[in-house]
């Protein structure tokens, strides 16, 4: 689907889907271990944050995005014979009944919210407010420990970017190209991600 609908262009150069990038939803999935994957639904959730993040990061407009979204929708359904709106329930507020691709930026899994674990567990973050607190926790971390101490505020989307980073990072030939102005914060990302993976920096 991702290979025929999203066609690289002039514009879109980079949009060059292929089989790789199915191994690497997978390679995201079994990153869960098995003890932590009892609710089908979670492992459904799972899903939809992997072909997010390794699909929907790598697209540049709204269209483009709008197009993913419903594409899950309809794998979701047809295919693991669920409708997305009773999975994600979780993330609708009381007056909403049904989900839009803006929910899903409330569903993470990550390798971070057990600091003192080792190793590192990948599993769904099911508190945001817990996971501000951890992720301003590294920070605290991280200034103690280095000689260039990050002046960074943790607004929601720097947690976005420091958690899709930590996540490249921990897979076996993870790479990431991060595109920005000058000044956006994509190297403190990157170093606050890089702590949090317990990786020692190369510049």
């Amino acid at each position: 689907g991702a290979i025929e609908n999203f066609l690289p262009i002039p514009a879109k150069s980079h949009y060059t889907f292929n089989l790789r990038d199915f191994s690497r939803v997978i390679g995201g999935i079994v990153l869960v271990p098995a003890a932590r994957m009892r609710d089908p639904d979670k492992l459904i959730k799972l899903w939809v944050h992997e072909v997010y993040r390794v699909f929907h990061d790598r697209l540049v407009d709204n269209e483009d995005r709008e197009v993913l979204f419903n594409m899950v929708k309809r794998v979701t359904y047809e295919q693991l014979r669920q409708p997305l709106d009773k999975v994600l329930a979780d993330y609708l507020r009381e007056d909403e009944k049904t989900i839009t691709s803006a929910h899903i930026r409330d569903l993470f899994f990550g390798m971070y919210m057990e600091p003192d674990a080792d190793p590192k567990i990948y599993d769904q973050v099911t508190d945001l407010n817990d996971l501000q607190e951890k992720m301003e926790y590294y920070l605290t971390e991280y200034n103690m420990m280095s000689k260039t101490p990050m002046n960074l505020v943790l607004f929601r989307y720097a947690i976005e970017h420091i958690s899709r980073i930590s996540r490249v990072l921990m897979q076996d030939n993870g790479n990431a190209l991060l595109v920005g102005v000058g000044g956006s914060g994509r190297s403190s990302c990157s170093k606050l991600a890089t702590g949090i993976c317990e990786y020692v920096l190369h510049q």
